[in-house]
């Protein structure tokens, strides 16, 4: 059990000024100090209650969920991602909940945590952030984003209220694209770990089919365009070669008649020299930003020094105790904030401070997700000023139907997404959907990416590319 102090209330300071004895004279002498029962002991029924409120259990639930064989520099997704689903249940009924990364290991943690905070009040969230943070800042992220989402439901506020007041109602999406193969590949329905069931033709898993030249990769980005009003569209590449990807963002830019801003991301396989040379091909594009072309900081700091692109990453900053280094190195103008990895949205929300005094914007990294997460999302997005680049979400990418929320998929209309309205999160969990993919996981065998792994399925030759 976390131990707890309690704090005498309105301690009277040890010595007075002059001026303070003054002030407290007349104040006495017109009775606005008097002898009173403590201020504890005044406290609204309501205050009382929340005092009182305690933890009394934390279920983890792990989850599979489909994903198509989307492709990066590290390989290929599918057919499932993995999330661990955390309720926090307490002495007033009420349940929180959130959703964070997936896998054993997050799995173990977040299990061996429980039984510490059963018995502890859920508004002492911060309290949990040592231990839980060596585990892993997925681990706490969860908890505390459970706690908030609890206190919310308890309170009728929104998340993003609890959290300081939103500065926009409206949280801008860029479009993710990524080279793919079809959804109904045979790799994909011959997958030993594939365990529902799964079709060819107009009912696969979802309808974007294989995505492997810059005209398909045009054309699907289009298509999200038209279907989700994305006006921001980032090129997950690490995929063809760079002169393919940059004839890719040519036709993209093509179909969009020049206007759209448009960002590129290889996953830091490019070489600093390969970074520099696309990058004069680059300036003829309305490019946005140019995310994670080298690895490390020191190699960013050089490409952005040589090129004087805007440069961003969620490779080479992902932790606050990689800010230090940032500034010396000076790698980037923007930094991908993302909760699962800094620790949590309160810690999100310090980065933006940090960043104002560095001069550098921020937008938010995206993996696999569900509709929890989305939520959080958005809120992160609607309570951080310096949150000022439409941010990444893979949930286009999970089809409609297989969330894990009451109802369907949240929209996406103008490429924006609107804060939810209910208490918390704003979200509910769907008991019945979480139980088919708790089975899903179970039955699967899948506890963790192995996505160089899947990718030998699909092309035995495959090595992790270097350029």
């Amino acid at each position: 059990m976390l131990a707890t102090a309690s704090v005498h209330p309105n301690p009277l300071p040890m010595s007075f000024t002059r001026r303070q004895w003054l002030a407290t004279a007349a104040a006495a002498s017109t009775g606005l100090l008097s002898h009173r029962a403590p201020a504890a002991a005044v406290l609204p029924a309501a205050a009382r209650e929340h005092r009182s409120l305690k933890i009394t259990a934390v279920r983890i639930t792990p989850v599979a969920l489909p994903d198509p064989p989307i492709l990066y520099a590290g390989g290929a997704h599918g057919p499932y991602f993995l999330r661990n689903l955390v309720e926090i249940e307490t002495n007033a009924g009420l349940v929180g909940i959130s959703e964070t990364r997936g896998g054993e290991t997050l799995t173990r943690a977040l299990e061996a945590a429980a039984p510490s905070l059963v018995g502890q009040s859920p508004f002492a969230f911060r309290a949990f952030e040592a231990a839980l943070m060596k585990a892993s800042p997925a681990a706490y992220a969860g908890i505390e984003l459970a706690c908030l989402d609890l206190i919310g439901r308890l309170t009728g506020l929104r998340l993003c209220e609890l959290l300081g007041g939103p500065v926009r109602d409206r949280v801008e999406f860029c479009s993710y694209l990524f080279f793919r193969y079809a959804a109904d590949h045979p790799a994909v329905l011959d997958d030993p770990q594939l365990v529902d069931a799964r079709v060819r033709g107009e009912n696969a898993l979802d309808p974007w089919g294989e995505v492997l030249t810059p005209e398909a990769m045009a054309e699907m980005a289009w298509q999200f365009r038209q279907k989700w009003g994305f006006r921001f569209h980032k090129l997950k590449a690490g995929v063809l070669t760079p002169e393919a990807e940059i004839e890719t963002l040519q036709a993209m830019n093509a179909r969009f008649g020049g206007v759209e801003p448009l960002r590129i991301d290889p996953n830091a396989c490019w070489s600093v020299d390969t970074a520099v040379r696309v990058a004069d091909r680059l300036r003829d594009l309305p490019l946005d930003y140019y995310e994670d072309p080298v690895s490390g900081q020191e190699a960013m700091g050089e490409v952005r020094r040589r090129t004087g692109l805007k440069m961003s990453t969620n490779m080479c900053v992902t932790r606050m105790s990689h800010l230090p280094d940032a500034v010396r190195h000076q790698p980037v103008d923007i930094v991908l904030a993302d909760h699962h990895s800094f620790g949590g949205l309160t810690t999100c929300q310090a980065l933006g401070t940090f960043a104002d005094a560095m001069g550098w914007s921020l937008s938010q990294h995206s993996n696999n997700h569900a509709g929890v997460t989305m939520a959080a999302m958005i809120h992160l997005g609607a309570v951080v000023p310096q949150l000022t680049y439409a941010s990444d979400t893979h949930y286009v990418w999970l089809p409609e139907g297989h969330d894990l929320i009451v109802g369907p998929n949240l929209p996406i209309k103008d490429g924006h997404m609107r804060v939810p309205d209910g208490p918390g999160l704003g979200v509910d969990l769907d008991p019945a959907k979480v139980a088919v993919a708790h089975e899903r996981y179970l039955r699967s065998g899948m506890r963790r990416r192995i996505d160089a792994e899947k990718m030998l399925r699909f092309d035995p030759n495959w090595k992790r590319p270097r350029y």
